[in-house]
């Protein structure tokens, strides 16, 4: 059985067919990328859109980092046989309900690892910085 988060990465390499990640830095991009089958879809939210139009405007920024995610999109296809795709967006009310309707409907999923009440978030920071808990960390309000 896996024990640490390198040990559950290799167990669960090339099993998926989509990876939704939220949180775009090169870290999760990688775990992500092998995590997936061939065939199998990437998806970032964030990624380097982000950074490139704070740093150098939406000008300059915006063509350079999509630039960066064309190239990207090129090299897995070639080096994976996976689809690199990304989206620019903005958070809104409306996204966020579709989200709930399409978790309650069963037609996407979300791995929670462990659940903590809102008093225990001491806890939950340091188990997910200490890589104790490799999932999804969800605190409960009460």
């Amino acid at each position: 059985m896996a024990n640490n988060p390198q040990d559950i990465q290799v167990a669960i390499k090339g099993q998926f067919d989509a990876v939704l990640d939220t949180i775009g830095v090169p870290e999760t991009e990688r775990v992500g990328i092998n995590l997936l089958k061939k065939g199998g879809h990437y998806m970032t939210l964030q990624g380097e859109s982000a950074a490139f139009a704070d740093r150098y405007g939406l000008a300059i920024g915006l063509p350079a980092a999509t630039a960066i995610l064309l190239k990207k999109k090129l090299q897995y296809q070639y080096t994976h046989g996976i689809e690199y795709e990304w989206v620019y967006m903005r958070a809104d009310c409306e996204g966020l309900d579709e989200a709930r309707r399409l978790l309650e409907a069963g037609k996407m999923k979300i791995p929670v690892e462990k659940t903590f009440s809102i008093a225990e978030v001491r806890q939950a920071h340091e188990a997910k910085e200490k890589r104790l808990i490799p999932g999804k960390v969800v605190l409960e309000l009460d």
